[in-house]
């Protein structure tokens, strides 16, 4: 393993890009408030300075200023002024009480932002290099949405032309990109989402940019991704035929703009997606209200959601609640105003209406990445918009059915609940009629009870005489069998079972029951 940089970056690096100043305050929610905007904060920001004494700030730098006295505050101010600071940041605890916080920026002309006191100064340096250096790859901010990660490593693929892949610190694929075909190695990394082995032990020993080589797989690269003093995932890179030689130079500004969508990860606050979880929880099982969660979200209850279900694909394994937090990342990633829950077999995500690609584009956005995060094929549903707490609880129940109508489909897809209620109907049917089998006894009895052969073709028969609205020659077609074999076959249902399907009743019955049947497992 060849090191390129072998130790940890310098908690404080100006890189030579340059972002706005409202960028940083809304990157992530409740980090910042505006305690005094001077002449305003349409500002460049080239980097971050924690200001311990001298020298002075550099232009357009955030300065993270340190406890100060009134005058000293005071002084700092009007010296990041001078020297053309970008802001001064402060925690709001350490606010000197007998200093105009208002009037020192005025004079200064100067933003005097207040940082919360749980964000730490590491984590504020690895916010603004992280914007910055994304602005390379065309990042549009830090906050998870959509784009994310899989943007960023597709950038970075298409730049380097090869194969870039993210992992978490425990070397499981978040994301990755690539410009045209992968060799095997990659190849099993995104297939299996994780590293495999014959890199584990190398990336265990990567400090900085370096380059691994694994026998038989050719050569590649590697990056930490660092939050502060924590490394929180990786980058890995397969270069191609025509990578440039700058790629380790390139691979390590991936690594810093990559670090945004980690700070959550090892800072010890509270594990917002887990709040958000129980919130959606209570919501969806009747102990908890829209209108908490939506606080939580910080947006208005009454402005409309959708929720999302998704679920194993026919033959899959089951989703479990191990991979809730994966999940609600990729959820994030897309939306950021997203809430995640597991519960039973099922995952729920409830999003805010907003224009856009519409509901339906969400929802395959989140099952595409959802499926390749949790290993399995997933199908989805997504709701009608729900505007209190009973209609998110009501359109749970109906997604459910939904959910077990599409497992049962060819190919994992993603539908819209309006277009399924029929289907779901009949699932809730037969659930029903699991409960009360007397809705199932009837004239289909002497079939059902005919264990040879005959019972279950005269049973399919009527399947798809229904199926093909009654047409015996579509149903014929679908059996592959004579169209005069088809008719005899139906003769002999109504002489067996004495029923006449010319009788309207009787035939959406018999229908009603034969569907209900094969929805139930059969005959």
């Amino acid at each position: 393993m060849t090191t390129v940089e072998d130790r940890p970056a310098a908690p404080v690096t100006p890189v030579e890009a340059v972002i706005r100043l409202p960028l940083l305050v809304g990157a992530r929610r409740g980090w910042f408030s505006v305690l005094a905007p001077a002449s305003g904060l349409d500002r460049p920001l080239k980097g971050v300075t924690r200001w311990d004494a001298t020298p002075a700030p550099g232009r357009d730098q955030l300065v993270l200023l340190p406890r100060r006295t009134g005058p000293e505050f005071a002084a700092a101010v009007a010296e990041a002024g001078r020297a053309g600071a970008a802001a001064v940041v402060v925690r709001e605890g350490c606010l000197p009480p007998e200093c105009d916080v208002t009037a020192a920026a005025a004079r200064a002309g100067v933003p005097v932002l207040a940082a919360d006191d749980r964000v730490s100064w590491a984590e504020i340096g690895t916010l603004v290099r992280s914007l910055l250096h994304g602005t390379r790859f065309g990042a549009r901010g830090a906050t998870p949405t959509a784009g994310g990660l899989y943007e960023l490593a597709e950038s970075a693929a298409l730049a380097l032309d090869g194969a870039v892949v993210v992992t978490d610190a425990a070397l499981r694929v978040l994301a990755f990109g690539c410009r045209d075909a992968v060799d095997d190695l990659t190849g099993e990394t995104i297939l299996a989402r994780r590293v495999p082995a014959a890199l584990r032990t190398q990336l265990a020993r990567v400090r900085g940019v370096a380059r691994l080589d694994v026998p038989g797989a050719g050569p590649r690269w590697a990056a930490p991704i660092r939050v502060g003093g924590v490394v929180g995932g990786y980058v890995l890179f397969a270069p191609g035929p025509d990578t440039p030689g700058a790629a380790p130079r390139v691979l390590s500004e991936l690594s810093v703009a990559a670090a945004a969508w980690f700070i959550d990860e090892p800072t010890g606050r509270d594990d917002e997606d887990a709040i958000r979880a129980e919130l959606l929880r209570g919501l969806l099982t009747g102990t908890g209200s829209l209108e908490a969660l939506s606080e939580r979200l910080g947006m208005p209850a009454t402005q409309g959601w959708h929720l999302t279900s998704l679920g194993a694909h026919a033959g899959a394994l089951a989703v479990t609640p191990d991979l809730e937090g994966a999940l609600a990342r990729c959820a994030r990633m897309l939306n950021p105003g997203t809430a995640t829950v597991v519960l039973g077999h099922l995952v729920f995500v409830l999003f805010p209406a907003a224009p856009g690609p519409g509901p339906a584009g969400f929802a395959e956005r989140l099952r595409r990445r959802a499926s390749t995060s949790a290993g399995v094929p997933l199908v989805a549903c997504v709701s009608r918009p729900c505007g209190s707490s009973e209609e998110v609880r009501t359109e749970r129940g109906a997604l459910g059915h939904a959910v077990a109508v599409l497992a049962a489909r060819p190919a994992p897809v993603t539908a819209d609940l309006a277009d399924l209620r029929p289907h779901v109907l009949m699932t809730e049917l037969a659930d029903l009629a699991g409960e009360h089998p007397g809705l199932l006894t009837g004239a289909l009895d002497v079939l059902r009870r005919d264990r040879s052969p005959r019972g279950a073709e005269y049973l399919d028969t009527l399947r798809c005489w229904f199926d093909a609205g009654g047409d015996a020659t579509r149903a014929a077609a679908e059996l592959q069998v004579h169209r005069n074999t088809f008719r005899y076959r139906l003769q002999r249902i109504e002489a067996l079972c004495g029923v006449d399907l010319d009788d309207p009743v009787q035939r959406f019955t018999l229908e009603l029951q034969t569907r209900l049947l094969a929805l139930r497992g059969g005959w």
